[in-house]
């Protein structure tokens, strides 16, 4: 994963979203953009509250994960990293602001569910609903093996075997972009990758093996040092990656595949928004962007 722009993270007050920007914040090491925490007051707490005061609590909430954060990134091996932390108090929806400010973002980032929800499996409505509408890559953050603040230098690990870096592949060129961000993650974080085939998709089996053979090699070349195979298994590609995100360390799907002009309504297809709500792990959703990368994968006609 490649960040262009800063990276924001909506941040509620939840361990999920403190996590959520920690995790941002390694990332964001050596890349020199900023990050950006951003929290939203809504228009039904002001009927309850003063807004001087929800301002307030908000703006401390912040400045006190920032120090936590800066703190987080001081203790690194190689010292600060001298990422520039950000800060927003915002009143309106939730969904609305973060769309917006992902505009012109690198990546935004969310916890997998809200303060609300402590210790829930079940996906928050703004994490569920906001990745098909906000125009960047987004990333539903989930607390798996470890915490993001027990290491300065490292993403918890899954200590099963079998995780790593898992991501969806079709022979659309979402599924070729989404490709490229899971490689680039995988290599940055020294994590094995895995592109998974379902076969019970695939209207030309040999064909479709064949291809998926060529995107490896591709990866290879595009990533040296690049540890990945391609597994080939029967099932629904929903089933398969759920299954997947039991031991991953980070799930990645492109946006769309290959339905993607069946429901345009939503960025987010079939497959996407089935696995948003069940997956087990983190989630990277990556929409389609033009990568120069892609003329060299294997012709999909």
């Amino acid at each position: 994963m490649e960040l262009t722009g800063d990276v924001f993270v909506g941040i509620d007050g939840s361990m999920q979203s403190d996590e959520a920007a920690a995790w941002a914040l390694k990332e964001l090491r050596g890349t020199g953009h900023a990050l950006r925490l951003v929290h939203v007051i809504t228009p039904a707490h002001l009927e309850i509250d003063d807004e001087t005061e929800l301002r307030q609590a908000g703006e401390e909430l912040l400045t006190s994960l920032s120090s936590r954060l800066s703190e987080l990134d001081a203790a690194h091996p190689e010292g600060a990293s001298g990422t520039e932390i950000r800060t927003e108090v915002v009143v309106g929806d939730a969904g609305e602001v973060l769309s917006d400010r992902a505009y012109d973002a690198g990546l935004l980032v969310l916890g997998h569910h809200g303060a609300g929800q402590v210790n829930s499996r079940r996906i928050g409505t703004v994490s569920f609903g906001l990745p098909g509408h906000a125009l960047s890559a987004v990333l539903v953050h989930t607390a798996g093996a470890g915490r993001e603040f027990d290491d300065p230098a490292a993403h918890p690990v899954h200590p099963a075997p079998g995780g790593g870096v898992v991501v969806g592949l079709d022979t659309s060129e979402y599924a070729g972009v989404a490709a490229l961000d899971a490689a680039s993650f995988a290599v940055r974080n020294g994590l094995p990758l895995r592109l998974l085939v379902g076969i019970d998709a695939l209207s030309e089996r040999t064909l479709a093996e064949r291809k998926a053979q060529g995107d490896l090699a591709w990866l290879r070349e595009e990533f040296p040092g690049l540890e990945a195979e391609v597994e080939f298994l029967p099932g629904e590609p929903a089933a398969l990656l759920i299954q997947a995100s039991a031991t991953a360390d980070l799930l990645v799907m492109g946006k769309r595949g290959l339905g993607q002009f069946e429901a345009m309504t939503s960025q987010l297809g079939r497959t996407s928004s089935a696995v948003l709500s069940a997956a087990l792990s983190s989630v990277l959703l990556v929409p389609y962007r033009r990568d120069p990368r892609l003329r060299k994968r294997e012709p999909q006609d």
